[in-house]
């Protein structure tokens, strides 16, 4: 019988330790808007304060994710998680101060601004270190695990953040959380091999504009982003339907019914060695992502709708693991840290983008158009693949 890809890539200590550590060091990524807001809307009074500095982290975080990947693929990662894991929650823990001190709007999304620049990259760390660790064959466990340890945290986050405001407030709460991340990713930096991710004169790697040319990338990003958007416009679309059914306490159940459904899918992808090629497997997924997201469009009730998001989630975090497998395929090693930046950038920005489509052509008792808008996303990476199937399954490095 042969030995599961998860079993041989967890036989290494430093994988299990990262794991735990990336488990704790990415808490603030799911629960950290969540706090900003109940911790500024509580002191300030103002939800639209909330929602810029929250805005802000995210912005910010996106556009930072490959200027953190060039570094690492300069100088290897241990020096910069380390630094990001002490100015991140620190930043966190300032804004709850200052929010607490009252201080001028301003002052609070400059700090978002420097919360979301030094949002760890974990995910972008465990990539490399984990793609180092295993032979090619069992890199579909390895990135897999990534985005299960991601789901996890974005799952059991805000579970902590709701927990500590049972027996606290929310600006305790935010700060445990905050703590949490600088423990978990200070661990995990020191788990890193010193060279870990340090490619050749920097001559060979060429600027980041040289990279995004790549034909394989020009596919996988866009790809990336409307995955992004398929996020986006269901987390619009989630609560919405949830008040249009008169519960508006069901959208965090919805939502983590969603998360629950990608660890499972990321679990059972990862689980043994495929014989199908990336590019076919991509095909296959984002086919089904498509099916199954149509499916929120017509769904009667929130019973149903659970099942339907449990259904997205199976094939969304294998399909993030399968565009990852293809950055294997087109990008040298001494720039994957920086590609899986971008493919975190364009992940945002297309999250960010459908969300605010979805906003727009959504409102109260009406959630429908929001889940079209995922919907069509969802085919349009199904379509942008099969169009570029050929460059993408010819392998490059």
């Amino acid at each position: 019988m042969a030995t599961s890809p998860y079993r041989v890539l967890l036989r290494s200590t430093a994988v299990r330790w990262q794991a735990l550590g990336g488990l704790l060091a990415q808490t603030t990524q799911g629960a950290g808007a969540i706090g900003i807001i109940l911790v500024i809307r509580g002191h300030h009074g103002s939800l639209a304060l909330a929602g810029a500095v929250v805005g802000a982290v995210s912005i910010a975080g996106g556009l930072a994710r490959p200027v953190q990947g060039r570094f690492i693929d300069r100088r290897g990662p241990r020096g910069l998680m380390a630094a990001t894991g002490i100015v991140h929650p620190a930043a966190i823990v300032a804004i709850v101060a200052l929010s607490d001190a009252r201080a001028p709007g301003a002052v609070l999304v400059a700090l978002g601004v420097l919360a979301g620049a030094s949002l760890p990259p974990v995910s972008t760390c465990m990539r490399v270190a984990w793609a180092a660790a295993t032979a090619a064959e069992d890199r579909t466990s390895a990135y897999s695990l990534v985005y299960l340890t991601q789901e996890l945290a974005i799952l059991t986050g805000p579970l902590l953040l709701s927990a500590v405001i049972a027996v606290s407030d929310a600006s305790v709460a935010l700060v445990t959380v905050a703590l949490g991340t600088c423990v978990g990713t200070l661990g995990f930096a020191a788990t890193l091999a010193p060279d870990l991710g340090r490619g050749a004169a920097s001559g060979e790697r060429g600027a980041p504009t040289f990279l995004l040319r790549a034909p394989g990338m020009r596919a996988l990003l866009p790809a990336a982003g409307l995955v992004g958007a398929v996020i986006g416009a269901v987390e619009v679309g989630v609560p919405t339907f949830a008040i249009e059914h008169h519960a508006p306490a069901a959208t965090g159940l919805l939502i983590a019914v969603l998360s629950i459904g990608g660890i499972v899918g990321a679990a059972i992808y990862g689980a043994r060695r495929w014989a199908l090629g990336p590019t076919r497997r991509l095909l296959a997924l984002l086919a089904a992502l498509t099916v199954a997201t149509a499916l929120t469009i017509g769904a009667p009730g929130l019973l149903v709708l659970g099942v339907v998001l449990a259904l997205v989630g199976l094939p969304l975090n294998p399909s993030l693991t399968t565009i990852s497998l293809l950055v294997d395929w087109h990008v040298s090693a001494s720039s994957a840290a920086e590609a899986f930046g971008w493919l975190s950038t364009g992940l945002a920005g297309g999250a960010g983008l459908s969300s605010a489509i979805a906003g727009a052509v959504s409102h109260p008792g009406h959630p429908r158009p929001a889940f079209i808008v995922a919907a069509v996303a969802a085919l349009a990476a199904t379509l942008l693949v099969a169009a570029a199937r050929r460059t993408l399954s010819a392998r490059t490095v």
